[in-house]
């Protein structure tokens, strides 16, 4: 048996199929490869032994990164590999991706990009992990290529690790998880493992419904005319729909930023409404809808441009005179004006209430959604909405190798499933597609209703007939033949299995490992059957919708989940140009210059209150009075009144205090809105909301165990790796974030 000596956890580990064995060893990492299938055993060993003994040029993650802020001090820079090239050469062995790369991810975020699937790096041997340049004592070690490398010798030690993850691959953790407790990996499918392009697939989901608008719910025709900026709208924001406004809060459910459409409200507007009520608003219920994942963000813009327009109408018809009202009146539909149903039109929009205008939105994309209007579109041509992604297969495979079962659970059916699936695992489309796919999962559930997958046990689950979409019952899982129907007779209706085989005509099922069933509907009684699964806490579950996949499936099973953020990668790209800049350090010295000053200035005005409602009690003799006084320097002075005592409403030296502790906080607050404009310039921060965490990272940090901005970045950990949480600080821990 063959075997060839790689770099540790290179990338070409993750090339290796299904079944193959590997064995690490300290020194040196050896990969022995066990071919399980006698069909793949020639192209698999050429495709191997070519990675073993390539290099590939670096190619990073972010590229607009500082490099200083990517790899610790004295580290090498990881070399990456180039996951197109590798992918591409495994064309052979089954699951062949081609790189269609071309440009940059677009994300949710203000007219910036998320790359598209980079180069995850190849693992440099270095001079050791957790060994710090100190201990190094400046001596040189040599690399693979054979040149005499050195290490200097700081006054400061830092870590060195030539396992460093470029920033925005990296999987960032709330709550410590080992993976070698974790026997089932799951993973959504929409915004998961498929990232859609918002230019295109958002754009034809927005202009499908505001056609759905004007058919089915009488909207006026001049609707069609609005158009979409996908980078205005970001996750996490909360629609009142009731008054028209779009809100994003901070944890403590603190309103911070309110827009009625697009204009925003005032300060005292958004308090009043707000924040200043008897009751606390728990931002609930039918009033409120929550934008929490990123197919919201199209109907969000729309019903904004919506609101909009109705103001506008409103303030047309009221400019109208008696006359002209009385004129429209008499001249409806005798054919004079023959525009008049869209007057109409207009005039039931300017009356119709702001939800439900929402709810004919919301009502208008499900329709898009159940008549196909989406799915015929991605299925004629995948390229133009979903993004190629090279490193989903390898990332699959590894988990695989690892051991661990691999499941795909989604609320899609399996028709548009299949055509995702395809596009992303071996860039097929029309009748090109196949079932060959599903080999890198153990279990496919289509169709999965979520969230009520997690709660509703006695939910029924059906068999998927991949050819036609049909459905057949199942007990509980397990094939069911009909009445008076042989097994021979129900071939057929075999599901995968039965299809691949007539797909495939005249390759042996014995050499072929048998395909997985594909189900549709079920709970998670099912699935952690179909698993082998005996507790909750053995599955890790990926997916990108806050409630739908990660908070239900926690708080009612105790998965272990991770979201997927697309915007966060960049959102370190922010954070790390402000770091580089200086913004942070800037905004600490505001702040503390911002508190003392008011410290001092509210200390000063209380003292001043409690000397003069002494002396109106008591007089110029109160116990007491003449040290307050003197305290503030105005001992012996007869010019307030002859009281003795000092005219505080008046003093120059309390005034000056009060305007530089004015001058301190708008600094501050302005410093603080820079930061967030760099981010976005109507929403900010997507993980901040002020200074405070926004309502977004709150839930994210509660219900999410990991979370990171793409599920491909597993394929930079080891599917072993034990995750670390962070040490919590408290306002009065020295290291307070705010303050340091």
């Amino acid at each position: 048996m063959p075997s060839w000596t790689l770099r540790p956890l290179a990338s070409a580990s993750f090339a290796l199929r299904r079944g193959a064995r590997r064995t690490l060893a300290r020194a040196g990492t050896t990969f022995v490869v066990h071919q399980p299938y006698p069909h793949q055993l020639g192209a698999h060993t050429h495709v191997v032994a070519r990675l073993a003994n390539t290099r590939h040029p670096t190619r990073r993650v972010g590229s607009s990164s500082p490099p200083s802020l990517r790899h610790p001090v004295g580290t090498t820079t990881p070399r990456g590999m180039s996951f197109s090239s590798s992918i591409a050469a495994l064309g052979s062995d089954g699951f062949g991706v081609s790189d269609h790369r071309g440009g940059r991810h677009v994300t949710h975020v203000a007219s910036l990009s998320d790359p598209l699937p980079e180069d995850v790096p190849r693992w440099e041997d270095g001079p050791g992990l957790g060994k710090t340049s100190a201990d190094l004592g400046g001596s040189s070690w040599t690399g693979k290529n054979g040149k005499t490398k050195a290490s200097k010798k700081k006054d400061t030690p830092t870590t060195v690790s030539p396992y460093a993850v470029p920033t925005a691959s990296r999987i960032f953790c709330n709550r410590s998880l080992n993976m070698n407790a974790i026997t089932a990996v799951g993973f959504d499918m929409d915004y998961t493992l498929a990232m859609y392009k918002p230019e295109t697939f958002e754009t034809l989901a927005y202009e499908a419904t505001k056609k759905k608008l004007v058919r089915q719910f009488g909207f006026p025709e001049t609707i069609l005319d609005l158009q979409y900026d996908h980078t205005y709208m970001v996750r996490g924001l909360v629609v009142d729909k009731k008054r028209g406004n779009v809100l994003k809060m901070d944890r403590h459910k603190y309103v911070k930023v309110a827009r009625h459409g697009f204009t925003t409200l005032n300060t005292l507007d958004r308090i009043g409404t707000y924040c200043e009520n008897t009751k606390a608003d728990q931002f609930g219920g039918p009033d409120y809808a929550n934008v929490d994942t990123l197919f919201a963000l199209g109907e969000t813009y729309l019903f904004c441009q919506l609101v909009e327009m109705k103001e506008r109408l409103i303030l047309e018809s009221n400019a109208l005179s008696e006359k002209e009202k009385e004129y429209d009146e008499c001249t409806a539909g005798t054919g004079e004006d023959s525009s008049d149903d869209q007057t109409l039109r207009k005039k039931t929009l300017a009356e119709k209430p702001f939800a439900k205008m929402y709810d004919e939105i919301r009502a208008s994309v499900d329709l898009c959604h159940r008549d196909g209007t989406l799915k015929r579109a991605v299925a004629e041509d995948p390229g133009k909405f979903i993004h190629a992604d090279a490193a989903l297969v390898p990332m699959l495979r590894a988990l695989r190798a690892s051991g661990k079962k691999i499941f795909l659970l989604t609320n899609s059916l399996w028709d548009f499933t299949n055509v995702v699936m395809n596009f992303l695992v071996s860039q097929k489309a029309g009748d090109d597609k196949d079932v060959e796919w599903t080999r890198l999962f153990d279990v496919v559930i289509t169709g999965s209703c979520k969230p009520g997958f997690f709660e509703n046990e006695r939910t029924a689950v059906f068999e998927v007939d991949v050819e036609t979409s049909d459905l057949r019952n199942t007990d509980d899982g397990a094939p069911m033949t009909p009445i008076g129907a042989s097994e021979a007779e129900d071939a057929p209706f075999a599901g995968l299995a039965s299809f691949a085989k007539r797909k495939a005509g005249q390759k042996d099922s014995s050499i072929y490992p048998p395909l997985p069933g594909a189900y549709q509907g079920g709970s998670f009684k099912h699935l952690h059957a179909m698993l082998g699964v005996s507790s909750g806490n053995q599955v890790l579950y990926v997916g990108d919708h806050i409630y739908g996949d990660v908070m239900r499936s926690k708080k009612t099973l105790g998965w272990r989940t991770m979201l997927v953020v697309p915007e966060l990668a960049h959102e370190l790209d922010c954070l790390e140009e402000a770091e580089k800049s200086g913004v942070f350090e800037k905004i600490r010295t505001a702040r503390t210059e911002r508190d003392a000053l008011s410290d001092e200035t509210q200390l000063r005005v209380w003292r001043a209150s409690v000397v003069r409602d002494a002396s109106i009690e008591a007089g110029s003799g109160w116990g007491g009075g003449s040290a307050l006084q003197s305290s503030e320097g105005a001992e012996g002075s007869d010019s307030d009144g002859g009281d003795g005592l000092r005219d505080f409403g008046n003093d120059p030296e309390l005034a000056e205090l009060t305007k530089r502790a004015l001058d301190a906080k708008n600094k501050h607050r302005e410093t603080l809105r820079e930061l967030h404009g760099t981010f976005h310039p109507t929403w900010g921060q997507l993980m901040k909301a002020g200074s405070q965490n926004s309502r977004f990272a709150h839930q994210l940090e509660t219900y999410a165990c990991l979370y990171t901005s793409h599920a491909r970045n597993l394929v930079a950990y080891s599917p072993r790796k034990t995750y670390r949480g962070q040490s919590d600080w408290m306002p009065h821990d020295a290291n307070d974030a705010e303050h340091r």
